[in-house]
């Protein structure tokens, strides 16, 4: 019974681990998300930026630029963007596997106190 004791709390204390670690991770994704966020708003005021140059610069000097300014933040964007949805789904899995790892834990709780009753 003391060896079923002590195997039950290393499960739990590794359950618990795991649910921290991806706790953390949870938490790390979101930060980055925000960071890129950030980052993409900033690229959309450098874009409206470029929109509102006067027309009467050198329009061909001026357009060239643009385009070759736009074709880079549309890259930055896409990146961006790629980026963001490959956080969204490593966190979308992050908070399946801590779900998973949540009712694994709550089953074995409900199986630790059976096996406590039966005991008794």
């Amino acid at each position: 019974m003391d060896n079923f004791k002590i195997i039950a709390i290393i499960v739990f204390g590794l359950m618990l681990i795991a649910i921290i670690y991806y706790s953390v991770c949870i938490s790390i994704f979101e930060k980055k998300r925000k960071e890129l966020i950030k980052d993409y708003e900033q690229l959309l005021i450098l874009k409206d930026w470029y929109e509102k140059i006067p027309e009467e610069a050198n329009r061909s000097y001026i357009l060239e630029r643009i385009e070759k300014r736009g074709r880079q933040l549309i890259d930055q964007l896409n990146l961006l963007n790629a980026n963001l949805v490959k956080i969204q789904e490593d966190h979308e899995k992050l908070q399946q596997q801590q779900q998973k790892l949540h009712n694994k834990l709550l089953e074995e709780h409900k199986l630790l106190n059976e096996y406590f009753e039966n005991y008794s």
